[in-house]
């Protein structure tokens, strides 16, 4: 029997996107041994930005992911607020902050049941994994009294897809989640009503209460998620699957959330600005958190396409910001879009995905953006409440709505704790609690947006300017991690427009100086747990431990055709 075997998968399915994934295993050792992640499509939002009126930069920035608009609006906003010189009005940066809030609680319900969850239902496990299924069976549950399943063999047949309890619920709260988000918005996916400077939908008394009233229906379907995942992922310990997708602590997050009372979208003030977030800016490397500093974590973003299909850019418009730091040649307020298509080499270029790193007194550092990042660095900072350096301790509000346990009306205080290592387990346990945090904060910015009705302080817009030349950033958090969007305004127009989504960082390919990207370094090492001959493996600790990450290629890859027009005929 050959003692090594390569696996392709291409496309990985259940991810928004192009993905191929080539692992290479040690048979003998049943261990990934090497890894390349690659997307096989070309983005072109960027090149379609250039020359454009910039305010057109949000409609235009949210096509590039169906399942992520609302973070795209966000970020664009954010990075048109401080190149066109506007500061939204309180109460506007509230109903964004709670459109970011009611997707979060979609796209997390959806990663959970539809894209990552299926890896451990009972239709996965009893093939790949069927001694897992046979122990599952037997394996007592801890929370029974708050989810209602007596073992783990029970909760993972209800997260079978199509047929399962729990899969068929979760469809009901992800569409509260999108009416919620509506009621904000106007509109859902695209959002029409995000723009410089604020937003075009007011509210009142009445829609406010009608939200809450809608809003606190998922309250305890978010309790009853975290208890179920967390029966789960006891017994993914039990079977030491916290070995899988392991990486170091290499870690980015912008923060999201913005203060409304101070956030001004001025690039001098960034710092206190982004440090004000609900949300905790920062970088963590092996582990110990470096900075808070939205313009230093900003600065250090740098994409390289060595192993990428782009040629180099020479272009360097922006040496310096505002407050006289250097830009780098390789930051995106200079980054020039370069396709350059050509024969797929593993050992050269193979990816449409550039690799953006984040680069400190000249080391180049490969982190991992996601739920894992930004729950780490707000739980670490002790800048918001419940922050204690070590976890981040929240509480989900009482509810009262007839037919549902005691336990999942009750008021309830959950604790996030640092893990000792990032792995396939960790981010997923991550994920929900970062949903579960995110429902305690739109509880509360529901609260102040009835305050701030109360009080009179109605207005969502303020006018902006339309300077000759002007820079301007956008970070927030997607789904799936730090996302940035760069402007740099030039004789009215859009010159330049950049943006680096999460799945940019963690599906990078190698980089300038050979180093891996986040879903090539976790791929290493990670043991094979499928069961029956080798021959045979599909590879599903692979897909589980890039699914744990969440890949959004559609956020990385997308189709651009230049100057031409195609046309479809339908019909006779």
């Amino acid at each position: 029997m050959s003692t090594s075997k390569t696996i392709f998968i291409e496309p990985m399915t259940r991810i928004e996107g192009h993905l191929g994934v080539k692992a290479d295993i040690d048979v003998e050792r049943r261990v990934v041994v090497d890894a390349h992640s690659t997307g096989v499509m070309f983005r072109g939002f960027e090149k379609i930005m250039e020359g454009r009126d910039p305010p057109d930069a949000i409609w235009i920035s949210q096509r590039i992911c169906g399942v992520c608009p609302t973070p795209h609006a966000i970020a664009s906003a954010e990075a048109l607020d401080m190149a066109l010189n506007t500061s939204p009005p309180p109460m506007a940066i509230l109903l964004r902050n709670l459109a970011d809030a009611f997707e979060i609680i979609y796209d997390h319900t959806l990663h959970w049941f539809q894209l990552s969850g299926p890896d451990y239902s009972a239709a996965i496990v009893s093939e790949r994994n069927p001694s897992w299924m046979r122990e599952a069976e037997d394996f007592s549950t801890e929370y029974r009294d708050i989810h209602g399943f007596s073992t783990v063999g029970e909760i993972m047949r209800e997260m079978t897809p199509l047929e399962g309890k729990l899969w068929i619920e979760s469809l009901n709260y992800q569409r509260i989640a999108k009416e919620c988000l509506v009621m904000v918005a106007g509109k859902y996916p695209h959002l029409a009503t995000v723009v410089p400077g604020g937003i075009t939908v007011s509210t009142t008394i009445g829609r406010a209460q009608e939200m809450l009233f809608r809003f606190l229906e998922l309250v305890p379907w978010v309790k009853k998620m975290v208890f179920i995942a967390e029966d789960v992922f006891r017994f993914l310990h039990e079977k030491g699957y916290e070995k899988v997708g392991v990486r170091k602590a290499n870690l980015i997050s912008y923060g999201a959330g913005e203060n409304p009372e101070i956030y001004d979208a001025k690039y001098e003030n960034m710092d206190e600005w982004g440090i004000a977030r609900e949300v905790t800016p920062g970088i963590v490397i092996d582990g110990k958190l470096l900075t808070n500093k939205l313009t230093e974590i900003h600065l250090g973003v740098q994409e390289y396409v060595t192993h990428s299909f782009y040629e180099e850019w020479d272009k360097r418009d922006v040496e310096k910001d505002s407050l006289g730091n250097e830009v780098p040649p390789k930051h995106p307020w200079n980054k020039d879009t370069r396709p350059k298509p050509e024969k797929m080499d593993w050992d050269s270029r193979y990816s449409w995905v550039t690799a953006p790193r984040w680069v400190s007194k000249g080391k180049v550092h490969v982190v991992e953006a996601g739920p894992i990042s930004r729950m780490w660095t707000t739980a670490a900072s002790k800048k918001v409440e419940g922050s204690t350096g070590s976890s981040l301790r929240f509480t989900l509000p009482k509810t009262n709505i007839a037919g549902l346990s005691e336990e999942l009306n009750r008021e309830m205080e959950l604790e996030w704790r640092i893990p000792d290592s990032v792995n396939v387990v960790e981010r997923l346990r991550a994920r929900i609690y970062y949903l579960a945090y995110m429902t305690n904060i739109a509880f509360g910015e529901i609260i102040k947006v009835l305050d701030y009705l109360k009080k009179g302080k109605i207005q969502v817009f303020n006018e902006f300017e339309r300077p000759k030349w002007s820079l301007g950033v956008g970070l927030t958090e997607a789904g799936r991690g730090a996302l940035g969007h760069w402007i740099v305004v030039r004789d009215g127009k859009i010159h330049r427009y950049q943006v680096v989504t999460p799945s940019n960082f963690n599906a990078s390919p190698r980089d300038g100086e050979g180093n891996r990207g986040p879903y090539e370094e976790a791929l290493i090492d990670t043991p094979i747990t499928e069961e029956g001959d080798a021959a045979n493996w599909d590879g599903v600790d692979v897909v589980r431990t890039i699914r744990s990450m969440d890949p959004c290629l559609a956020c990385g890859v997308t189709v651009y055709k230049g100057n031409s027009v195609t046309r479809r005929v339908i019909g006779g």
